[in-house]
């Protein structure tokens, strides 16, 4: 007891845990023995086809030596012979081996041809004479069986049965043969017996008659590989042959092969070959990725089958030697469409410092054309260190590489480059080099704005036929992705399911930040995205005081520019450029407040509505009105009374059915007694017809009885026969949950 005491409590618990394992261990084996002897009594007594299948399925969880003598009995069933190797294949136990064997000199047909198949699966050695008897089987599905187990088996002695049955083969069961044939090959390869395994493929590829191509092609890889380096004119040859399966076996097992002696001999051979096996060794030299083969493909990419040059041009990315810059460099602008056009490909691919470091210095080319080229492809490439070469070109004499350049600093430019491109667009240049400059301000405000998941509140997210069709409600969904710090969503069933197959679908989301709403749309496989950042305020200073004094041109696309920043003193901006003595400039601040996404504009549109400047501005603010009002955070009640007083003003039935797509988009009984009047109205009835729909849908469960008198209004006046099927079908579907 004074030396228990002593032991570590860490040392009692685990000889404590040891001790239940080896007893829960115990346990579960007596389990599985009963298991076995009751499985077993069911293979030998008088049980029914099915009980004994399913008693041989259990046995191949449970089943040990005890139950080989039972299953083995089944092997010449007919009927349960199969269920029966199923169980004793995975039996670890000689006794199984030796079942097999027993059953391979008493049994025939299918029976036989199964268990020669577990032979082969249990790779038994001692089977291989036994085998090689049934080799001369008049049953050619023997025959196959016992080549193909003789194969999974391998060694020197099955290798040897199946090389002396290959004169005596018959069609039927020839590929089988030489099936077992390379399998052996590969296991005596493993087991070290090279030259053993070498043997066997050349026997195979001096076959006469020629084998399948499936076969000449494994000989010759085999050959090739084992034979290592020694092996190279045996690719060769195939590769300068006529026979294109072993021409396409030869270089893709060239790519298996090591060394840089290899990649010598493939660039030695390659302007020798044909146009074909030029194009798929100039593949394998790629995947190969040794700069020994730019020599060669330089050559090839400089004169030849165009096809070939192409190859060869695209090879070069993969191996990335510098070299391969300079010669691709030439090429950009090749007679050869093609070659042109795979050259510029590679140089905007080709990883590594060299090929930016001399794109770069193509940006200071004398060579107009050749500077264009550079500006596309470090824009390709997204090289941040030709920013200021970019800054200068975009001032330069060349209208394209101005408006190249432009196009690229509207990816890559960031805040330290907003004073350069302001001052650009201040100096008023020609209209596409100033849109050029607008755009990419108005990119880095948006790339600048940090986005603030936790602001956005997703009001509503609807996926589906839109805007009348079948949808689903993915509201929460799209609220979860945003939380999880998505602020782009796309539009597709990976995200929402299908809930119209067959149809082209579309997602619109509705949402708020920090008091203002917005809603964006997408079609399918399309995205969305949220802005709910902050465009830095520097950026939008800069952008107010460049305003004063700016020419009208410019102003109006720092405007733009603007809307683009949002947030509240750019929108105070763009409300105070609404007075503008200048024309031009009114019309463009007027346009962008109409188009503001948040609804604390509604005040500012309202105005224009009730005193419109001009009849284009009253369309506009009309438009921005019935997009915006049913976003607002207000009762229904309040925002049916404000459409109201936007329709009083609608001079023509085209305003009026915006007017009656937003009472649509907010489903309530004020919003479905506003349409109900439009039933009256013959160019907008069918209109008003689909909205009540629309609405009565969606108040389905409440107000009923406004719903079926709206519904069979629709019912008895709509002259469209589906919209009335489908009001009747509703009436019928309400009156049921009744």
């Amino acid at each position: 007891m004074r030396y228990a005491a002593r032991i570590p409590h860490f040392v009692l618990a685990s000889t404590l845990l040891i001790t239940i394992a080896a007893r829960e261990l115990r346990a579960a084996e007596a389990a599985n023995s009963a298991e076995e002897a009751r499985l077993t009594a069911v293979l030998k007594g008088d049980a029914g086809r099915k009980e004994k299948a399913d008693a041989c399925r259990e046995l191949v969880r449970v089943g040990g030596p005890a139950a080989v003598p039972a299953l083995s009995a089944l092997l010449g069933d007919t009927e349960l012979a199969h269920m029966a190797r199923y169980a004793l294949e995975p039996i670890d136990s000689p006794a199984v081996d030796a079942a097999f064997r027993d059953a391979l000199g008493r049994l025939q047909g299918l029976p036989l041809v199964g268990v020669i198949g577990s032979v082969g699966m249990r790779r038994d050695a001692e089977a291989v004479p036994v085998l090689g008897k049934h080799l001369a089987a008049p049953d050619p599905m023997v025959a196959a069986a016992a080549a193909r187990s003789l194969g999974r088996i391998g060694g020197i002695a099955a290798a040897t049965l199946l090389e002396e049955a290959v004169p005596r083969a018959a069609d039927a069961w020839r590929l089988d043969l030489y099936e077992g044939i390379c399998r052996c090959a590969e296991s005596l390869a493993k087991e070290g017996q090279t030259q053993r395994a070498i043997a066997l493929y050349d026997r195979l590829r001096a076959l006469d008659p020629a084998p399948p191509h499936q076969v000449r092609t494994a000989a010759l890889r085999g050959a090739i590989l084992l034979r290592g380096e020694a092996g190279l004119p045996l690719l060769l040859d195939a590769l300068r042959g006529p026979d294109k399966p072993l021409v396409a076996a030869a270089a893709r097992t060239a790519i298996e092969m090591p060394g840089t002696t290899v990649t010598t001999a493939l660039a030695n051979a390659l302007e020798a070959l044909t146009p074909d096996t030029q194009v798929l060794v100039c593949l394998a030299l790629g995947v190969r990725h040794d700069p020994a083969a730019m020599t060669a493909l330089a050559a090839l990419a400089r004169k030849g089958e165009t096809a070939s040059r192409v190859a060869a041009v695209r090879a070069m990315p993969e191996i990335g030697a510098p070299a391969a810059v300079r010669l691709l460099l030439t090429l950009h602008d090749d007679a050869e469409r093609q070659v042109a056009e795979a050259a510029r490909d590679a140089l905007a691919g080709m990883a590594g410092g060299e090929t930016d470091a001399a794109l770069l210095g193509m940006l200071a080319d004398g060579d107009a054309a050749t500077r264009f080229l550079a500006i596309e492809l470090l824009g390709q490439r997204r090289v941040t260190a030709a920013i200021p070469g970019l800054l200068k070109a975009a001032v330069s004499d060349e209208e394209r590489n101005r408006l190249a350049s432009l196009k690229v600093l509207r990816d890559l430019a960031g805040p330290q480059e907003f004073p350069a491109l302001l001052r650009l667009l201040l100096a008023n240049p020609p209209p596409a080099q100033l849109r050029g400059a607008e755009d990419a301000l108005a990119a880095i405000c948006v790339r600048e704005a940090r986005p603030e998941p936790g602001a956005v509140v997703i009001r509503k997210a609807v996926y589906g036929d839109l805007p009348d069709g079948k949808q689903k409600d993915v509201t929460d969904r799209v609220a979860a992705m945003v939380k999880a710090g998505s602020l782009t969503i796309d539009a597709s069933n990976s995200n929402f399911g299908d809930p119209v197959q067959g149809t082209v679908k579309s997602l619109r989301v509705e949402y708020a930040v920090e008091g203002r709403v917005g809603v964006l749309s997408a079609r399918e496989n399309d995205s969305v995205t949220i802005l709910a950042g902050a465009t830095p305020r520097a950026l939008v200073d800069a952008l107010c005081e460049a305003l004063k004094g700016a020419a009208p041109e410019p102003t109006v696309a720092l405007l733009r520019v603007l809307r683009a920043a949002r947030g509240d003193k750019a929108l105070a901006t763009v409300r105070a450029a609404t007075g503008d003595p200048r024309e031009a400039v009114r019309e463009e601040a007027v346009s962008i407040l109409c188009g503001w996404q948040g609804t604390e504009v509604l005040p500012d549109l309202l105005a224009l509505v009730r005193t419109p400047p001009n009849p284009k501005a009253a369309i506009l603010a009309l438009r921005g009105c019935f997009r915006l009002i049913p976003l607002e955070d207000a009762p229904p009640a309040r925002k049916v009374a404000a459409l109201d007083e936007v329709l009083a003003l609608c001079t023509r039935p085209e305003e009026r059915r915006l007017g009656i797509a937003a009472l649509q988009s907010m489903p309530s009984p004020e919003a479905l007694a506003r349409v109900l009047p439009f039933l009256e109205d013959a160019a907008l009835k069918e209109e008003a017809c689909l909205a009540v729909l629309s609405v009565a849908a969606a108040m389905e469960g409440s107000h009923p009885d406004a719903v079926k008198a709206a519904l069979q209004r629709v019912a008895d006046s709509s002259g469209n026969k589906d919209t009335a099927r489908r009001a009747r079908d509703l009436l019928a579907k309400i009156g049921k949950g009744k």
